[in-house]
C-alpha cells in the first residue's frame, strides 16, 4: 500500500462510519454543542419562570364563517358577555388555587381568512371581568368588519390551531390549557389553501396538552351536528359537549359551558383527569395536596 494513499483510505473509512467520526471530533466542538442545548433549555426555563401562572388558559374560539349571519354573530358575542357579567361565573373564575385565569376570543373561519383575535386578558377580580365582558361584546368595533371575519368555509381544524398558537405565544402559563368551540357546521375542505385538518389539530392539542371542547350550535342544516362533535372535534381528557338547540340558545349554552370549564371544583374533579403542566406541579401540590403530577383526580 502506497504511503501517501493513507489518507485518503482513512477518509473515506471514517466517511463509513458516522459514530466514530463523532467520536475523533475535537473536545471543544462537542463542548460547544453541549453548551448551546444547555442555553437553550435555560431560555425556556427562563421563559416559563417569567411567565405569570394561572389556573387556565381558555380560548374561546367561534364560528365567523361564511354560514354566520350578523345576527348569528351577535348572538354569540352577547351570551358569551352575558355569561362572564353573571355572579356565578365571576366567582367559578376566582375558584382555583390562584384565583386568577387568563383568556382571549378568536373569531376563525377558513384558512384563506386571517383570524380575529381580542389578545389576552387576565381575569382576577370583577373589573378586569367586567372589561372582558365588554371587549368581546364590542368585538366586531375592533376587527374593521361590521360582523364576523368576511365568509369562508368552516376551518374547525385551523381554528384549534390558531388557537393553541395563541396559548403557546402568551404571557401566561395555565395549570390547564382549553380550547373552546362553537361553530354551526362540519369542518370544509380548504378553499384557496392548505389547512391543518381536524385530525391533524387534534393530534397538536394532544401534543401540547390541551383540551379541546366543543359548543356545537344545532341547525336545519345539521340538526345532530352534536354527535360529529363528540366524535371528530373534542380531545383530551375531561373533554365534553355542551349543545345549543339554535343561535337562540347559545345564551345558555355558553353559561353552562363556561361554568364547567372555569369552576375549579368542576373541572378538577366532575369530568376526569385533565391535563397538567409538570412545570406547575410544586405550584398545585402545595395548594392542593396533589400526589400526581400530571393530572386532576
Amino acid at each position: 500500500m502506497r504511503l501517501d494513499s493513507a489518507p485518503f483510505q482513512v477518509s473515506a473509512f471514517l466517511a463509513r462510519c458516522p459514530r466514530l467520526r463523532l467520536s475523533l471530533r475535537p473536545p471543544w466542538r462537542v463542548a460547544g454543542w453541549i453548551a448551546a442545548v444547555c442555553f437553550l433549555l435555560w431560555c425556556i426555563s427562563l421563559q416559563q419562570v417569567l411567565a405569570e401562572e394561572v389556573d387556565l388558559e381558555l380560548v374561546l374560539a367561534m364560528d365567523g364563517s361564511g354560514s354566520i349571519s350578523e345576527s348569528e354573530y351577535i348572538f354569540q358575542l352577547e351570551g358569551t358577555a352575558r355569561a362572564f357579567e353573571d355572579p356565578a361565573i365571576r366567582t367559578a373564575i376566582r375558584s382555583g388555587p390562584l384565583g386568577r385565569i387568563a383568556v382571549s376570543v378568536v373569531i376563525w373561519s377558513d384558512a384563506a381568512f386571517q383570524k380575529a383575535h381580542s389578545g389576552w386578558y387576565l381575569l382576577d377580580d370583577d373589573a378586569s371581568i367586567v372589561a372582558f365582558a365588554n371587549r368581546i361584546r364590542n368585538f366586531h368595533q375592533h376587527t374593521g368588519r361590521k360582523f364576523g371575519i368576511g365568509g369562508g368555509g368552516t376551518g374547525i381544524g385551523e381554528g384549534i390551531r390558531y388557537s393553541i398558537n395563541e396559548i403557546n405565544s402568551n404571557a401566561y402559563f395555565g395549570l390547564r390549557r382549553v380550547v373552546d368551540v362553537s361553530g354551526d357546521g362540519v369542518e370544509t375542505d380548504p378553499w384557496f389553501q392548505k389547512a391543518v385538518m381536524l385530525p391533524q389539530a387534534r393530534q397538536i392539542a394532544a401534543n401540547e396538552n390541551v383540551v379541546v371542547n366543543g359548543l356545537p350550535i344545532l341547525n336545519r342544516d345539521f340538526p345532530h351536528l352534536d354527535g360529529y362533535y363528540r366524535a371528530e372535534v373534542i380531545s383530551g381528557p375531561g373533554a365534553f359537549v355542551v349543545v345549543a338547540d339554535g343561535f337562540e340558545d347559545f345564551g345558555r349554552a355558553i353559561h353552562e359551558k363556561l361554568w364547567r370549564e372555569v369552576s375549579y371544583k368542576v373541572a378538577a374533579y366532575e369530568d376526569g383527569p385533565l391535563f397538567v403542566h409538570t412545570t406547575a406541579v410544586d405550584t398545585i401540590r402545595q395548594l392542593t395536596n396533589l400526589s400526581t403530577p400530571r393530572k386532576f383526580r
